[in-house]
């Protein structure tokens, strides 16, 4: 029997990398986007490939799903599990950066929502539906920003504070690593067979940053650098390698954490170990963040630290 994946944000970049390897690999993909129309896309051209490559029977399948919504999570979830029945790999991958202050549905803000409040809620309602036996594996991307952020859990929805776009980037990151090894923690503590790690792409050049203003150059000079700066950042297949590495090498454990092996862990063909906000590893904090994520997001799993 084919193993199953869901990879959130499946219709571009690093997702898209990481989705076209597992099928090629045999999985059965399940891309997770908010978009059906790019995703739709990105399937038929992800299809083409595989069938250039001799993959012609990969099983490779479009859900909606908006991580950022806690509708649309339930209602993946459901589909999921009605077409699946059963997970071996999630990928959590989906999310954005920088943005200009917005909030979802339920007043969420929304990077907090997107990168870090969704997955917890989406890991939760799938965690029934992973195999009971052999390999399964949660993987949470990262990003280099999380070693600059903090976890300040006393306005963590950003609504006394003043809103940074790029400090609500780094507390979603850092939170999503915090997230991550108490996630492994808890899944070690109560005899499941499923192990939580993460990896980060370095820098890559993905439609992150096209989508995200406070990425924008901001004066003719700061295009023309990026122009000249572009031919050196990393393009999506070798970005997402530590990802894929997460996903499917023997020798990853719960709880590893990957990236790019080169200088400063920006970009590298190679992937290693990458470093950790210490923040992340103050096993307090996790435990304060989790009992703050079930409240916000109403969803309750291995509540027993």
């Amino acid at each position: 029997m084919k193993k199953v994946a869901i990879v959130t944000g499946a219709n571009a970049g690093i997702g898209y990398e990481t989705a076209l390897h597992l099928a090629r690999e045999g999985y059965r993909v399940v891309m997770a986007c908010r978009s059906l129309d790019k995703a739709k896309k990105a399937h038929a051209e992800m299809l083409d490939k595989l069938s250039k490559s001799g993959a012609s029977s990969a099983d490779v399948t479009v859900l909606p799903l908006d991580i950022s919504e806690p509708a649309s999570i339930q209602a993946f979830v459901e589909q999921f599990a009605q077409q699946f029945g059963q997970l071996d790999l999630l990928v959590n991958n989906a999310g954005v950066a920088a943005i200009a202050l917005a909030r979802n549905s339920v007043g969420r803000e929304m990077q907090l929502a997107t990168n870090y409040l969704g997955a917890f809620e989406l890991t939760g309602r799938l965690l029934p539906l992973f195999v009971k036996t052999g390999d399964a594996r949660i993987v949470n991307v990262g990003s280099l920003m999380h070693r600059v952020g903090k976890l300040e859990l006393d306005d963590f929805n950003w609504e006394k504070t003043p809103y940074n776009e790029w400090q609500s980037y780094g507390r979603s990151k850092v939170a999503m690593m915090s997230y991550t090894l108490e996630l492994n923690r808890r899944l070690q503590k109560s005899g499941s067979n499923v192990i939580a790690l993460a990896a980060h792409p370095g820098f890559a050049a993905t439609n992150i940053h096209a989508n995200s203003p406070a990425l924008q150059p901001k004066s003719a000079f700061a295009a023309w650098r990026i122009k000249k700066l572009e031919p050196l950042i990393p393009r999506p297949p070798q970005a997402a390698l530590p990802i894929i590495h997460a996903a499917t090498a023997t020798t990853a454990k719960g709880g590893d954490y990957y990236g790019p092996k080169g200088l400063l862990e920006v970009a590298s063909k190679k992937v290693g170990k990458a470093r950790i906000n210490p923040v992340a590893k103050k096993p307090e904090l996790a435990q304060r963040l989790w009992a703050l994520s079930e409240s916000m997001t109403g969803v309750s799993y291995l509540s027993q630290p």
